[in-house]
């Protein structure tokens, strides 16, 4: 292959996402700025929307309300989805030509080069436009979950990235013949190893003890209460665990959590913060009840993960296969919480293999894989 430099990437790019969980619009916003510096001639547009500002509204306020109120509805619909990807055919259909009649109007505006999708819907809409022959360039869907459901494959996009050979299984029978890549982690270059002790005192932490990082995504999703609960019941005289919380935009979860009087060394409840690469240096292990970006970017680091009690859907679908590629361990209930954080902090030889399968994920080069694109849009 020929070689290119930093200034040959493409023209003109566009990066879609959607402001439904913050997942997609972190993935979308990490490889928009790792574009800009790869391809500093490009001009790089991020838009975080569907094309339907209406749309953008009813999908994060119908997901927020779900996940809190009725998580078991939302993960019925998703194995369905999963399980039985013809059922979601016709669904799929409407879906994309929605969203692809409301990004044709960005699309011809643009006229990308290159144009990524993090978002299963707009990439349904890019599908749409490709069927009808109105996008110009190179498309290229980004998985952000471990699991893929059939909104996230669609044959007519060129590429599709996936983190698991197991989620490429997935895409690949969703849509048979499609071009599906393993690829690294649409993640922040903030998201890298780094020493602990360095972290922690950056961040006032002691250094002693097991420090778990807790995390329910954006919204607090999850018993994240119980988990802590459970976490904090592994401690002992010797190897004292030491929980920090992040609650994201969950203000109710972060001042029950903090109404508990206990001491910063031992629980910590922290609200949206520009911090968490920090946060994941100094932790010995992440627990996520969402899964998603949280888990990635944890691998990133370096850190081994935990799948805490996963919400329904995309959690236990994308921590079942993380468990499966020795990336993570599944605890279903907050009694087998205790017991793992218990074993991860007394005994070495059971965190050894998750963190030495973590840095292997985590050295996976983003920018590489972007410089190849780059040389694939050059040449179609």
């Amino acid at each position: 292959m020929e070689l290119i430099g930093p200034d040959d990437g493409p023209g003109r790019v566009l990066v879609l996402s959607a402001p439904v969980g913050e997942g997609h619009v972190a993935a979308a916003r990490a490889l928009a700025a790792r574009m800009r510096a790869l391809w500093p001639r490009a001009v790089v547009r991020e838009v975080e929307s569907t094309g339907s500002t209406a749309r953008d509204a009813s999908l994060a306020r119908s997901y927020a309300v779900t996940m809190r109120w009725a998580p078991g509805l939302y993960g019925a619909a998703y194995d369905v989805l999963l399980h039985a990807p013809r059922a979601a055919a016709p669904f799929k259909a409407v879906s994309a030509s929605r969203v692809g009649h409301d990004l044709a109007p960005l699309v011809d505006e643009e006229h990308p080069d290159l144009v990524v999708s993090t978002y299963p819907m707009t990439t349904g809409g890019l599908a749409w436009l490709r069927r009808h022959g109105r996008l110009p360039g190179r498309s290229v869907a980004v998985v952000t979950d471990m699991a893929v459901h059939p909104y996230w494959a669609w044959r007519d996009v060129d590429e599709t990235w996936t983190l698991l050979e197991s989620s490429r299984d997935q895409a690949l029978a969703v849509a048979p013949g499609a071009d599906v890549r393993v690829a690294p982690a649409a993640v922040d270059v903030r998201f890298t190893p780094r020493d602990r002790d360095g972290a922690r005192a950056d961040l006032g932490l002691p250094r002693d003890g097991f420090t778990v990082l807790v995390s329910g995504g954006s919204l607090g999703f999850g018993e994240v209460d119980h988990v802590v609960d459970a976490v904090l019941a592994a401690g002992g005289p010797v190897t004292p665990v030491r929980v920090v919380v992040l609650c994201g935009r969950n203000e109710r979860l972060r001042g029950a959590l903090q109404a508990r009087g206990l001491p910063p060394g031992t629980l910590r409840a922290l609200g949206w913060t520009d911090r968490v690469p920090d946060l994941i240096a100094a932790s010995d292990v992440v627990l996520t009840t969402a899964g998603g970006v949280i888990a990635t970017e944890a691998l990133a680091v370096g850190r081994p993960v935990v799948f805490a009690a996963p919400v329904a859907g995309h959690g236990r679908a994308g921590a079942r296969l993380a468990e499966d590629a020795g990336l993570a361990l599944v605890c279903p209930r907050p009694a087998d919480v205790t017991a793992t954080v218990t074993r991860l902090a007394t005994d070495p030889a059971v965190a050894a293999p998750l963190a030495a399968r973590a840095a292997e994920f985590g050295v996976r080069d983003l920018d590489a894989a972007l410089r190849e694109l780059a040389a694939r849009v050059r040449v179609g």
